[in-house]
């Protein structure tokens, strides 16, 4: 499959793309701190993380920093070193990397999910209140795809936000409006962050639906 966030996002911004299930299990293309975060985990997981820290090195060779070790604060977040940003995103056939200079970029965010309907038991837990009325406004038909990619313009968001207030924060702090037809998304602040942020401010990305899977991201500048 061709690169799915390529479209996506801005040249200035170094990115990787590749199936996950192409990498070893045995996180032998890690380094020593970079391992010992998954060496209990199931094989789908270690492919996974090290197809993202794979990605991420080799994104960031891109811009001139070799030798990029990436392990997680206590919050299982990336830890960027100084002068970088990046994001990472895996599902169990795709996984991407984009890493920035942080003199180009404040933040960068990125989420792929499998082009499954969201279930509408899970619609409260995901939608505001705002949200479920965007929803129920669309057609029947997209309502499930459509309430899946808001959850992952959520996702995508909320790592961009992390970037710079690291806040976690919960789904109903944002609400999200899709325009499939422009392949794009607003997701406006219900709730402030870290001082970053306030009610009302929004955060603006793009979006594809291709191969089965849907990809959204967004960069602040």
């Amino acid at each position: 499959m061709s690169g799915l966030f390529v479209e996506l996002l801005p040249d200035y911004v170094a990115l990787r793309e590749a199936d996950p299930r192409e990498y070893p299990s045995d996180l032998s293309p890690l380094t020593p701190e970079e391992a010992a975060l998954v060496e209990r985990a199931v094989d789908k997981r270690r492919r996974e993380y090290t197809a993202g820290r794979v990605l991420a090195r080799e994104a960031a060779a891109c811009l001139g920093v070799d030798g990029l070790v990436l392990v997680n604060d206590e919050r299982r977040a990336p830890m960027w070193p100084e002068g970088l940003v990046g994001s990472i995103t895996h599902t169990r056939t795709w996984c991407a990397a984009a890493v920035a200079r942080r003199a180009d970029v404040r933040s960068v965010g990125l989420d792929v999910e499998q082009d499954a309907p969201l279930r509408p038991k899970l619609w409260d837990t995901v939608c505001t209140r705002r949200d479920l009325a965007w929803l129920q406004a669309q057609p029947e038909a997209a309502r499930g795809w459509l309430a899946k990619a808001l959850f992952s313009a959520k996702e995508a968001a909320y790592k961009a936000q992390y970037l710079l207030t690291a806040q976690l924060l919960g789904f109903h702090a944002m609400s999200v409006r899709i325009d499939a037809e422009a392949g794009s998304w607003r997701a406006t602040f219900e709730r402030p962050s870290g001082g970053e942020f306030a009610v009302g401010d929004v955060l603006e990305g793009r979006m594809r639906r291709a191969n089965g899977l849907i990809a959204t991201a967004l960069v602040i500048r």
